[in-house]
């Protein structure tokens, strides 16, 4: 009895398994656009519209995003919202998320261009952590690029 009990409940946990998806792709994420938003107190706010494309041949389910974004790799923004439409199957999503800005990173900012004055190209980096549904890990997806300041 206790045997067909182990072997059913092994039986059980085999078929659970098998529902866990495996090879799941890094979605790609870009960021699209920034828009200020208006200021609470001392606390500047600011929209960051992204395009999140999904590569895999099924839906994602997202719980959740925290994000940074660095300016000359000094991380002056940062947010999580958990307001994220789900990632269709091989399409490209957008998303608008709010961030903060950090004061005291902002400081550090300028004085890095007090030092180092200011180029015609401003390097960015955007670091995300994207949080599924309990059956998958979460991910985390980075972008870095330039700025064109001068045209």
């Amino acid at each position: 009895m206790l045997r067909r009990l182990l072997v059913g409940a092994m039986a059980l946990v085999v078929a659970a398994c098998s529902h866990i998806p495996l090879g799941i792709e890094e979605p790609s994420v870009k960021v699209t656009g920034l828009e200020l938003l208006p200021a609470q107190g001392m606390e500047q706010r600011i929209a960051v519209h992204l395009a999140i494309t999904n590569p895999n041949g099924r839906d994602l389910s997202v719980r959740g995003i925290s994000y940074n974004i660095g300016i000359e790799n000094i991380d002056v923004l940062s947010g999580v919202t958990g307001k994220v439409p789900t990632l269709k199957a091989y399409e490209q999503t957008p998303v608008t998320v709010e961030v903060t800005a950090n004061l005291l990173s902002l400081a550090r900012l300028v004085q890095h261009f007090s030092q180092q004055g200011v180029s015609d190209r401003v390097s960015y980096n955007f670091d995300a952590k994207l949080d599924f549904s309990q059956w998958l890990p979460s991910m985390r997806v980075e972008e870095q690029g330039e700025i064109k300041l001068q045209y």
